[in-house]
């Protein structure tokens, strides 16, 4: 197997695509949703509805957005704990 920064460099690592949720709570609540949301639907007028949908889509695309600066804060985060990791706890000391 290649190591992460190759398989990064390459385009063989892609963890967005390869992201799924494994929390059984954010399931329920998936499906929870999913159904007040075609109870909505089936209550709107027949001309609203389009315009509801188009509504929830621009509100969905802001999604991956939030993921993505998400991926980023939590990459950041695991950096800093690997940079504490591997500081020599005498330097920290002396640069306090």
């Amino acid at each position: 197997m290649e190591r992460m920064l190759e398989q990064l460099y390459k385009g063989e690592l892609y963890p967005y695509s390869k992201f799924q949720t494994t929390i059984e709570d954010f399931k329920v609540n998936r499906d929870k949703a999913f159904q007040s949301y075609s109870v909505f639907v089936e209550k709107l007028p027949d001309e609203l509805k389009d315009e509801f949908d188009q509504l929830m889509a621009s509100h969905l695309d802001l999604l991956p957005l939030e993921l993505q600066q998400t991926f980023i804060d939590g990459f950041r985060i695991g950096a800093r704990m690997m940079t504490e990791v591997y500081t020599d706890p005498l330097d920290e000391e002396r640069y306090s």
